[in-house]
């Protein structure tokens, strides 16, 4: 923490100092000011966690230069040092805000009791506040994604850095990714507590689609750019994980950049695993939209053979087949990364740098599939649309549904909309909007707010704007119309 001492005896200024060094070696960075005015002074020019101030000191009283300084440094814990015990004064100083009242001379004890006091209050503060930093932005993602509305997430700070980070794993099966997902976040979580500084904020959270997303509020730290390449021996399972990110001016444009570095993640497909790379570096790219190409294609293919839709497979296959424009960028990309890719999701051995003899083991591969699969379950999107129509109150979302079914959210939401026409947002949507208006219309007296919770909405202001976004009215309008 970083420390100011204000009192006009150069004795207790330096006692104080060695006190502090004794009981905390290295640990506090410590300044010192001889009277109230310049105590004013140091305060307006740095930010100070803890003020040690004397109450009678010239040029100005301790408790005057507080007064002064109190409205504008609500973060500061403020302890007065006197050897006054007049009631009046300790009466002001508890009107100002002052924490401790410490009598003259100091006692090591009660100063270790008092700084220990404040280091595991500050603790617990910087805990709640970036836990609340965090669920206010990955509640205005969610409603951004939802709504497509992008809202003021937070009190954005004058000239801070803004960065995110969207960390990718994948996987041969769902349970194998939220493994390397749960250590991914746990360790990276343990990380960003050692290393960002006590003004700077993070958010670490799931994206609705099911990728972890890293959001970051101050100075920006290199040591996260470089984490995949320093600790990426730790991950012994068997996956591919790679970070995209992106610099941004503020909150608004972090979303923006979130959705881009959406769009350009089939690229990961040809980078090598452990791989972090800047949105920058992804732009600069020779051919870049070829390539995004060739890796959506590869990523809807591996979406059907991971849903066992072999059908939807096939007719890929065969597009990819007499597509001499993926066969040109298959030409053009490091076949290392691309087979590694496809040898740690399809769980099967590939090789060659032939494009034909790529679709030939991508086909081998799908026929066997198809043998060991016939006929063992019904389609899993008519599974998946059954659940929704069931639960649809319930956590329904696309990485609830991944959990529940085996399947990552990005695989499920191609392959959805690829097979049925919509978006999977928009079918939840869809079954409890229709479920809402039969309540309102058969039940008129029951609560929009309590018709929001039946069908599976938090909050009653999302429910009733996207109620109105459907039918055109309000549901409270509605319900009083019968």
């Amino acid at each position: 923490m970083r420390i100011l001492i204000a009192d006009d005896e150069r004795l207790v200024r330096v006692s104080l100092i060695s006190m502090l060094r004794e009981l905390y070696p290295g640990e506090h960075e410590i300044d010192c000011a001889k009277d109230g005015e310049e105590m004013v002074e140091m305060v307006n020019r740095a930010s100070y966690d803890v003020v040690f101030l004397d109450i009678n000191m010239p040029k100005k009283s301790g408790l005057d230069a507080l007064e002064l300084c109190k409205p504008y440094f609500d973060g500061t814990v403020w302890c007065v040092l006197t050897g006054y015990t007049e009631f009046q004064f300790a009466k002001r100083s508890i009107s100002l805000g002052v924490k401790e009242y410490l009598l003259k001379p100091l006692d090591i004890q009660e100063l270790k009791h008092f700084m220990d006091a404040i280091v595991n209050e500050k603790k617990g503060k910087k805990k709640d506040r970036r836990q609340l930093f965090a669920n206010k932005i990955s509640q205005a993602f969610a409603l951004a994604d939802t709504m497509g509305i992008v809202n003021q997430m937070w009190p954005e700070r004058k000239e801070a850095q803004y960065s995110i980070y969207l960390f990718l794993a994948d996987t041969a099966g769902n349970i194998e990714r939220q493994a390397v997902y749960a250590k991914l976040y746990g360790d990276l979580k343990e990380n960003l507590d050692r290393i960002i500084e006590e003004t700077d904020q993070y958010a670490l959270f799931f994206l609705q689609s099911g990728e972890l997303c890293l959001l970051l509020e101050g100075k920006e730290y290199d040591r996260i750019s470089a984490y995949l390449k320093i600790h990426g021996t730790e991950y012994d399972m068997r996956a591919k994980i790679t970070a995209l990110w992106s610099k941004a001016k503020d909150f608004k444009e972090l979303y923006l950049h979130k959705q881009l570095l959406l769009a350009l993640s089939p690229i990961r497909i040809l980078e090598d695993d452990l791989t972090t790379i800047s949105m920058e570096e992804l732009r600069n790219r020779s051919r870049i939209m070829e390539k995004r190409y060739f890796c959506e294609k590869i990523e809807m293919l591996t979406a059907c053979y991971l849903t066992e839709n072999y059908e939807g497979a096939n007719k890929i296959l065969q597009e990819m087949e007499g597509n001499e424009k993926l066969k040109e960028t298959f030409g053009q990309i490091r076949k290392d990364s691309l087979l590694f890719y496809l040898s740690v999701v399809w769980n099967d051995k590939f090789e060659g740098s032939a494009y034909e003899e790529l679709v030939r083991q991508l086909r081998e591969v799908i026929q066997k599939g198809i043998v060991e699969g016939c006929g063992r379950k019904k389609d899993l999107i008519q599974q998946i649309k059954d659940y929704v129509a069931a639960n649809y109150m319930e956590d329904v979302t696309i990485a609830a549904i991944g959990n529940r079914f085996g399947i990552t959210p990005s695989y499920i939401s191609r392959v959805f909309k690829d097979k049925t026409g919509e978006k999977y947002i928009d079918y939840v949507t869809h079954i409890r909007m229709k479920k809402a208006r039969e309540i309102l219309l058969n039940e008129p007296e029951v609560s929009v707010k309590e018709v929001a919770e039946r069908v599976g909405y938090v909050s009653e202001k999302h429910f009733s704007r996207t109620f109105k976004k459907y039918f055109h009215c309000n549901p409270s309008l509605l319900a009083s119309s019968l």
